[in-house]
């Protein structure tokens, strides 16, 4: 007999896959849930994982392409069928399978990341086509609240072999078993879990995420990491800047008043971890950063003799030939490994995409008065926007090149101006106001944060 979290977990999965027979976003979202919950390292999963050999993101992914089909009159359409910024996905991925010839070697740790990789790219594609109404996105943004709401709970709950050296670890999903990856995903996830609370209508569904958040920021802490701390001082800082003019001074006083219950989290043992950051004897003391530092410096040598990368999945195999001290090792910085592996050419097509996500929020923005529900689509503009720059300032500290949640926030802003642009043009009632939604974005994305809806 299984355990009671089983069957729920097997019958709510189950359910959300058959849904997607008829709706493909619920495909998304069970694929959300897999993510988060992961399954396969849970005592109540074991018995599906193990006994019966279910591979739950598999299926949630292949029940959402199916239901492309199947459930198509739910599918939105979309024009153009490739945007700018999916040709440049591709472009990567073009990349990455062009150095399977160009790179270091094709080995096991190469062939593994290239297939996740890949793999990634077709969840940000099928995204990119479902999250593309209002509906969708906020059901998307809603199942990242759950996720982080997970996340935080399992953090919570921790038992104490889980910590190393006062820090948590092995925790979450695939992409957050370490303290640097689970810290950075959920610093990402606030600014998603501050729309959800700003947008929802119903005291009940605040209430959902200010616990969410809460749970979220004291897994944050937990995992003591000093890259997330530099992404949440990025994030903090976009926030107070580009807070929408409606609810300015309402965001600035729940940014004070969230920072203040943040303290209240946090230990001494905490900020001594922190204050590192701020004392150049104590950098230069530090074994991690100076490890880093080291690693970086043996970087640029790798990308002057491979100037079109070493490969996805190599430069591991190839840090010990440049400093044998870090053999093995990761770069710690997700524009360093995309330079790396995927060359000066792919890098700059991977910073390119960040750019192009930020744009997209530039166009949201300027045409969230011609939305269904402006003042809305202008705080999913300022969230997505406060998120990447977390993501992004915190990536710089630990490596998410290859992390899927990291493509989902770059891919959300093109998902948030198809439903702008769709709505946009479903409203203009004369051609011109239809061509000015197409219009380019002339002004800063903090200027139109200003206007009003």
């Amino acid at each position: 007999m299984w355990p009671l979290r089983t069957i729920f977990y097997f019958v709510l999965f189950w359910a959300g896959c058959l849904t997607a027979l008829v709706n493909p976003i619920w495909g998304v979202v069970t694929y959300l849930m897999v993510y988060h919950t992961h399954p396969a390292v849970k005592w109540w999963g074991i018995p599906l994982v193990q006994v019966h050999g279910l591979r739950f993101s598999l299926l949630a992914v292949g029940f959402t392409i199916i239901g492309l089909w199947t459930g198509r009159k739910n599918v939105p359409r979309t024009r153009p069928i490739l945007s700018l910024w999916e040709l440049g996905v591709l472009g990567l991925l073009a990349l990455a399978f062009i150095n399977l010839l160009l790179g270091a070697a094709y080995g096991p740790g190469a062939q593994y990341a290239l297939e996740k990789f890949w793999k990634l790219q077709v969840f940000v594609f099928i995204l990119a086509r479902l999250a593309t109404t209002r509906r969708n996105l906020k059901l998307v943004i809603w199942a990242l609240v759950g996720g982080s709401f997970y996340l935080g709970y399992d953090a919570f709950t921790a038992p104490g072999h889980m910590f190393l050296l006062g820090r948590l670890e092995n925790f979450g999903g695939p992409d957050t078993t370490t303290s640097s990856g689970a810290s950075a995903h959920l610093a990402a996830l606030l600014p998603i879990v501050g729309i959800a609370f700003l947008a929802a209508r119903q005291w009940r569904w605040k209430l959902a995420a200010a616990v969410a958040g809460a749970l979220s920021f004291n897994a944050i802490v937990l995992c003591r990491t000093r890259s997330a701390f530099v992404g949440l001082i990025a994030g903090a800082a976009a926030a107070v800047l580009m807070a929408p003019r409606a609810k300015r001074y309402r965001i600035h006083l729940l940014l004070v008043l969230g920072g203040v219950l943040a303290f209240a989290l946090t230990d001494t043992h905490y900020w001594e971890r922190m204050t590192t950051l701020t004392s150049k004897q104590r950098v230069t003391a530090d074994e991690a950063i100076m490890t880093r530092w080291d690693i970086w410096k043996a970087s640029g040598r790798i990308l002057a003799d491979h100037p079109m990368g070493v490969g996805l999945g190599n430069f591991a195999a190839v840090i010990g030939d440049y400093d044998e001290r870090y053999e093995r090792r990761s770069p710690h910085n997700t524009v360093i490994m995309a330079f790396c592996e995927l060359g000066i050419l792919g890098g700059l097509l991977f910073l390119a995409l960040c750019l192009g996500s930020v744009r997209l929020l530039f166009r949201c923005s300027k045409l969230a008065a011609l939305t269904d529900n402006p003042l809305e689509t202008k705080l999913m503009a300022y969230g997505l926007l406060v998120s990447l720059v977390t993501y992004f300032v915190a990536g710089l500290g630990t490596e998410r090149f290859s992390c899927e949640s990291f493509w989902w926030i770059l891919v959300l802003p093109l998902c948030l101006h198809r439903m702008v642009t769709r709505e946009a043009a479903a409203r203009a009632e004369v051609p011109e106001l239809a061509q000015a939604a197409a219009a380019p974005v002339d002004y800063p994305i903090w200027g139109s944060l200003q206007h009003g809806p």
